[in-house]
């Protein structure tokens, strides 16, 4: 090496690539122990041996997995396994929730309900009085975008206080539900007048304040005007939604029980499928 050649920049020797191994087979299924590799065939150019080794292989992966089906670590059973907790856990609570508790509530005194005025023109406009107290509803106009035609809206209370209707001697555990309840009550009430007006039917009489709040005997709840229990609803979209939950998970179930029994079903067709590619490999591999 020359005198110069030793202060210029050397080269450095290109690193030796070496090839990442293989990923191992990897299953979420429980307990699940992955096959030994199985041995890699010698690389070939020709397409033909290429697409018929691969078609090996899928059918070889399709029948073991078929075959590992009734053990319990395989992943079917897992499947399964977890769709019967699900179910278990839906009919519990379908269980749990088709009584519900009942609870004797106090029923309002009958105080008259008085002075009813209502006027539609130029919006509806409803006030009525109950012990005293005056309730004022009035409605606001919302013009459609095509030509005049008035869309009904909600009514809206005029500084609505229910706490007036309650009596002093009512726990106070209740008050705050029977002062919510009376709220919604009221609104009714009021809605079911502007419409009997607007559809030119006569108006609800003898009403009194107990009509308000009817003790629901069935779902421990006041009843709203109308005869609605909210709670009754409540626990009937519950048990609906729990329902369907419960007819989707069977579903499910069943899909993958008929699944898998189809597959089984198939096992010797599958099977002879995969020796015809054996023989078919073997064939050009002979032949070449």
């Amino acid at each position: 090496m020359s005198f110069l050649n030793r202060f210029r920049k050397q080269q450095a020797p290109e690193p030796e690539f070496i090839a990442p191994p293989e990923p191992a087979p990897v299953s979420r299924a429980k307990g699940f122990v992955a096959p030994p590799p199985r041995e890699a065939p010698p690389a070939s150019s020709d397409p033909r041996v290429q697409r018929l080794r691969a078609r090996i292989r899928a059918l070889e992966d399709a029948i073991e997995t078929v075959e590992r089906s009734a053990d319990p670590d395989s992943p079917f059973q897992q499947r399964i396994g977890v769709l019967g907790d699900a179910l278990e856990t839906i009919e519990q609570e379908i269980i749990a929730a088709t009584e519900l508790d009942s609870r004797a509530l106090p029923r309002l005194p009958a105080t008259p309900v008085t002075d009813i005025l209502v006027s539609l023109d130029p919006v509806p406009n409803i006030s009525f009085e109950i012990g005293g107290h005056r309730f004022v509803y009035a409605e606001e106009i919302d013009w459609a975008e095509r030509g005049t035609q008035i869309v009904r809206g909600d009514l809206i209370g005029e500084d609505i206080d229910t706490r007036t209707l309650i009596p002093h001697d009512l726990p106070a555990e209740l008050r705050d539900e029977l002062e919510a309840h009376l709220d919604r009550s009221l609104f009714a009430f009021a809605t079911e007048l502007r419409d009997q007006t607007v559809e030119t039917q006569p108006l609800p009489v003898e009403v009194t304040l107990a009509d308000l709040a009817v003790p629901s005997t069935t779902c421990g709840d006041w009843e709203l005007w109308g005869g609605i229990s909210l709670r009754c609803l409540e626990h009937a979209a519950r048990l609906r939604d729990l329902n369907v939950e419960r007819t989707r998970l069977l579903e499910e179930r069943g899909a993958e029980i008929e699944e898998r029994q189809r597959q089984v079903e198939e096992l010797p067709i599958q099977q002879r499928r995969l020796n015809q590619a054996i023989s078919d490999l073997r064939s050009i591999e002979t032949a070449g």
